[in-house]
């Protein structure tokens, strides 16, 4: 279930916005192959969308991991899933050892996690996911000046929350990978 688009977007994209289950399965199909990179594994404060789906102050201490999904061709997918830190000991602790796996070996193989609606965004010019994005594709590669879009949602597992979140344009999901749909 996701909500509805805010502002209009390109029929291709909504699709891969508004598509269930597993991102990184859908990618693979559609690029013939993704690999998984993991950027960054650490203690963070959360952004406010985070703290604000997770329950959490300002202050909380949460353990975010991103990663970059990307394809044979260059085409990449930024994903950012963060819990609290006594989640990331008790409901969601595989989280901490999954390296360059994907989160979906994790999120799609149990039975007990259940997942709010999908939500989708247009993400500003200075938003912290969109440069990151920028960052990781590398020179010439990446949304440039292109709309860049997130999608998040919230898994639930034994009354503990993950959000996870996943950043990406046109670029990388539009008319190249519409095979995928």
């Amino acid at each position: 279930m996701t909500a509805p688009l805010r502002r209009p977007v390109a029929a291709a994209l909504a699709a891969w916005l508004r598509a269930p289950g597993s991102l990184t399965t859908r990618l693979a199909a559609a690029w013939g192959g993704v690999q998984v990179t993991l950027l960054a594994q650490r203690r963070e404060r959360p952004r406010p969308p985070e703290r604000r789906a997770l329950g959490l102050s300002p202050h909380h201490p949460v353990l975010v991991r991103q990663v970059l999904l990307h394809g044979p061709q260059g085409h990449c997918v930024q994903a950012r899933s963060v819990c609290a830190l006594r989640a990331a000991r008790g409901a969601w602790r595989a989280i901490r050892g999954l390296g360059s796996r994907p989160l979906a070996q994790l999120l799609y193989q149990r039975r007990d996690i259940h997942r709010s609606p999908l939500q989708a965004e247009r993400l500003s010019p200075r938003s912290p996911a969109r440069r990151a994005l920028r960052r990781a594709a590398g020179p010439g590669r990446g949304p440039g000046a292109a709309a860049v879009w997130q999608r998040h949602s919230v898994f639930t597992r034994r009354g503990q929350r993950l959000w996870v979140a996943e950043a990406f344009d046109d670029w990388a999901c539009g008319r190249r990978a519409q095979r995928g749909r």
